[in-house]
């Protein structure tokens, strides 16, 4: 095999990356042969090396990484300690060019856990550049020994909207097996604490696919694997009333029904009423929010400001106008909301009548700009302006801050009481929806059981459960067939 890319998805059940698969497309369009070999994070030492001596030979040009959700961890990239070295083993016998790319970390920390083995670091989207890279004919700066591929500056890819992914025999996709999609690439909105390499990007249906690509891409999909399930991988599925109507003119003309989980913001779907059954018409079971804070103050101050008693008001409706499981992450710590606003939206939260079915919270992380993350936010450029103040100096990799009203200790504390308090009455998220029913799970069963008891009852599917591992075992099998 020409090029070998490893990837994985290391959450609850089990979900393709997006990224990989994109990029094999554009590989074997080009000419190339590739594999992609996925669950990379869970193999064993023995299946690791059983699948390289497979798939790496004198005819392999590069061993490529996808970052973005493989096991995250400070120590080591990969959930195995051994991972590291046997790609050097193979990256010596063969004289490869070993690749990294994803939106999980950078440079800094590349360069501590991996400087021996990692040739390139890619940043950004790199449909175009991993077709310079294959071709030997990359350009890019150095950093301490590694090539470092700026896509966002030297490689902008243009032609998304005739671009497709195309799963093949190769890739070992199970019958009716939710997939991942784009439809859109970008965020026409740039939050405050987001550092995601496609935001505010304006009018983004601008960058939709075309229509007939979307419905052949669909198509193809279903008459080759039976897929009727989706997970969107868009930033933003609602982000204008044209992507809204695009979206149903696509899903509702197909000759089979299509289901899907996407992220949305509750504010434009309070906002555009009338496009929420335009969405469920066109197959959505599950809406992500990211509404973050109910505090007016705060949410102004990172995009988001809606005031709290129209938001609520509005989750209401949709909860009892539609069908939709209805989630949404809150961020504890954002500037200017003081301690007695959070406790109050944690309440709230806590309640019986919660129209979200689904509650994550999380404390506000600000990665530092020395190199250890590639893309920067506003909040990280310069946290002093929201009226934050840095505690512990010493930590080069977070800026570990203090906003007047609580710190990011404190927040940490919250985050683990509000887990705790929601964990019986919790619901998979939008996302987790086709994961777990990528374990084989009817999906009416995966929306309406909270997910607590539907572990009780069916057994775990975290990343390293038996649930999943027995899923990567079937894969594994498929995988040495070919």
């Amino acid at each position: 095999m020409e090029i070998v890319l490893l990837s994985d998805v290391y959450t609850e059940g089990w979900m393709r990356s997006a990224g990989a698969y994109k990029l094999a497309t554009e590989l074997r369009l080009a000419g190339y042969s590739v594999q992609v070999i996925d669950f990379t994070c869970r193999l064993t030492e023995k299946e690791a090396s059983k699948l390289f001596k497979k798939f790496i030979t004198k005819e392999t040009k590069i061993l490529g990484v996808s970052d973005t959700f493989l096991y995250d961890d400070s120590n080591y990239i990969f959930g195995q300690e051994w991972m590291l070295p046997l790609i050097e083993e193979y990256k010596n016998k063969y004289d490869l060019k070993v690749i990294l790319g994803g939106n999980r970390g950078g440079p800094a920390r590349y360069t501590k856990l991996a400087k021996k083995v990692f040739d390139i670091l890619v940043i950004g989207f790199a449909d175009k550049a991993i077709i310079h890279i294959a071709n030997d004919t990359i350009k890019g700066k150095d950093f301490n020994g590694q090539l470092v591929v700026n896509c966002g500056e030297d490689f902008v890819y243009d032609d998304f909207n005739t671009s497709r992914t195309i799963f093949s025999e190769q890739d070992c996709i199970f019958p009716k097996e939710a997939l991942p999609i784009e439809i859109a690439r970008g965020c026409k909105f740039r939050c405050s604490y987001c550092y995601y390499p496609g935001n505010g990007k304006g009018k983004t249906y601008k960058h939709l696919k075309d229509k007939s690509i979307l419905k052949e891409e669909l198509i193809y999909n279903y008459e080759n694997f039976g897929t009727q399930h989706y997970d969107i991988m868009d930033d933003l599925l609602n982000d204008s009333v044209e992507k809204c109507e695009y979206v149903h003119d696509v899903f509702s003309s197909l000759p089979f029904k299509v289901y899907f989980g996407a992220y949305a913001r509750s504010d434009l779907l309070i906002s555009h009423l009338h496009t929420l059954p335009v969405l469920e018409e066109s197959g959505c079971i599950g809406m992500q929010f990211g509404i973050e804070t109910l505090y007016k103050k705060a949410g102004s101050a990172i995009g988001k400001g809606m005031s709290r008693e129209k938001t609520i008001e509005g989750l209401y409706y949709i909860k009892e106008n539609s069908n939709l499981n209805l989630g949404s992450g809150f961020i504890i710590g954002l500037p200017f909301e003081p301690l007695e606003s959070i406790e109050a939206t944690m309440d709230w939260l806590d309640s019986e009548d919660c129209p979200l079915d689904n509650k994550e919270v999380y404390a506000l992380s600000i990665p530092s700009q020395s190199g250890s993350h590639f893309n920067t936010s506003r909040l990280m450029v310069d946290p002093y302006k929201w009226g934050y103040t840095n505690i512990d100096p010493d930590d080069k990799g977070h800026f570990i801050w203090d906003n007047g009203y609580l710190n990011f200790k404190q927040a940490c504390k919250i985050k683990k009481e509000m887990t705790n308090r929601f964990k019986n009455h919790n619901h998979f998220n939008a996302h987790q929806l086709s994961r777990v029913f990528n374990m084989g799970f009817d999906m009416e069963t995966v929306k309406s059981t909270p997910a607590a008891e539907f572990r009780k009852k069916y057994g775990s599917i975290k990343a390293q459960s038996k649930n999943v591992l027995r899923k990567k075992q079937e894969y594994l099998e498929m995988l040495y067939a070919i």
